[in-house]
């Protein structure tokens, strides 16, 4: 026979986690990041944040694309500074080795947006990542 562990009445009116509204400024923390190799055979990292200071904020994802031959000058560009203000926003370093292991439980500021899932419903995007000044 196994253990029955008492979780109390509280579970019963748990909140479901939910979007916070688009267009505002919220302070970020990286729950984790991953790495891959996208459908086209390039890579990317894939960061999940957590809006700070909101309990019953849903996590959500961020796909950056990293460069690579393929890429025209302009597409080449937009990857450079969306990587730079990326780990600029969270205190990374710019050059060298991108540390994925050390990302976690960085924080920063970004402007949000909100995006409708086919799976997941509607989730949190990143609009702009603020660089600190």
């Amino acid at each position: 026979m196994g253990s029955l562990l008492d979780i109390g009445d509280d579970v019963a009116n748990a909140p479901e986690p939910k979007v916070v509204p688009a267009g505002e400024e919220y302070k970020l923390r990286i729950l984790d990041c991953r790495q891959g190799i996208d459908k086209n055979q390039h890579l990317y990292i894939m960061p999940r944040f957590d809006v700070d200071s909101e309990p019953y904020a849903k996590d959500f994802t961020s796909f950056i694309g990293l460069q690579h031959d393929e890429m025209d000058e302009k597409e080449r560009v937009r990857a450079r500074s969306d990587l730079r203000l990326f780990l600029e926003c969270f205190g990374l370093p710019t050059s060298g080795q991108l540390p994925i292991d050390d990302m976690k439980g960085k924080t920063g500021w970004a402007i949000l947006g909100i995006k409708e899932d086919d799976q997941y419903g509607e989730q949190n995007t990143i609009r702009k990542f603020i660089a600190p000044k």
